[in-house]
């Protein structure tokens, strides 16, 4: 019977998903599903940044997304409050505005981006 091994991305995608379902924030890694009601969490896919004997280091990309445009204060209060929880759950200390686009046919959607960075043991496989 052979069992399959996630890679180190996936595995350190998954850590940052179980960090946020501890912290009572629903994300998901499958852009294609994602459609941001009222705000949503995605998790991008991971950039290695180094690789050492026991363990690898990645950077990810977390956006907190909102469907709606931000152009009321309620709005943008929504989404930066999000992106504050997110923040604290993930331990990140910075996040930045910019853009989500679901397909190349779609609208832009304004999103908060912080960028993760998570070390996965490579024993652990």
């Amino acid at each position: 019977m052979s069992v399959a091994v996630a890679s180190l991305a996936t595995r350190a995608r998954a850590a940052l998903e179980d960090e946020l379902e501890a912290a009572g924030i629903e994300a998901t890694g499958d852009a294609g599903a994602f459609h941001p009601q009222p705000v949503g969490v995605l998790i991008g896919l991971p950039t290695l940044v180094s690789r050492g004997l026991a363990s690898s280091t990645f950077t990810i990309p977390v956006l907190v997304v909102s469907g709606d445009p931000l152009s009321t204060a309620p709005q943008v209060d929504r989404a930066f409050t999000l992106a504050d929880e997110v923040a604290a759950a993930l331990s990140t200390a910075a996040y930045r505005p910019t853009s989500y686009r679901s397909s190349s046919s779609a609208e832009p959607l304004p999103a908060i981006e912080l960028i993760v960075t998570v070390t996965v043991s490579t024993e652990e496989a």
